[in-house]
């Protein structure tokens, strides 16, 4: 658990800017957006001053995991060999079951969805994240209410 004492919101990350950026095979952006993740979750600016805040991190070698995957389907290209939909269910689930042990009183399980500039933030409390990475570390955030 890494406490946050300053999280840098960009409301780019809430509107949808940032989803709807195109990459690869999505022209339209992330094809979560249009199914309404920033409206199921909260506005990090509405609840930011109720919670003290964390970081609660996990890790996974995604480059091991494409040499698997290549050795596996030799066929395959490095792109489709570091595919997230092999992959980041299950480290979700990792993600989401330390939380649930932290017994937080908030979860943002996607906090982007929120507001939230993850990179800016973890890299305020020197946790330097990379955008093409080979070693992944995806993010939740937990919050405590103050009391």
């Amino acid at each position: 658990m890494i406490p946050l004492l300053k999280i840098f919101y960009d409301p780019f990350a809430r509107n949808g800017i940032w989803c709807c950026t195109p990459y690869p095979n999505h022209p339209n952006g992330c094809p979560n957006f249009v199914k309404g993740c920033t409206k199921k979750r909260p506005d990090f600016k509405d609840i930011a001053d109720k919670y003290d805040w964390f970081a609660i991190t996990e890790t996974f070698d995604l480059k091991a995991h494409a040499e698997k995957m290549k050795a596996k389907h030799p066929q395959w290209t490095e792109r489709q060999c570091r595919n997230p939909l092999y992959w980041q269910g299950t480290v979700r689930a990792n993600l989401r079951n330390k939380t649930i042990t932290m017994e937080g009183d908030i979860v943002l399980d996607i906090p982007e969805a929120c507001g939230i500039n993850v990179f800016e933030t973890m890299a305020n409390v020197g946790v330097t994240l990379k955008r093409k990475p080979d070693i992944v570390t995806k993010v939740m955030i937990v919050g405590k209410m103050k009391r």
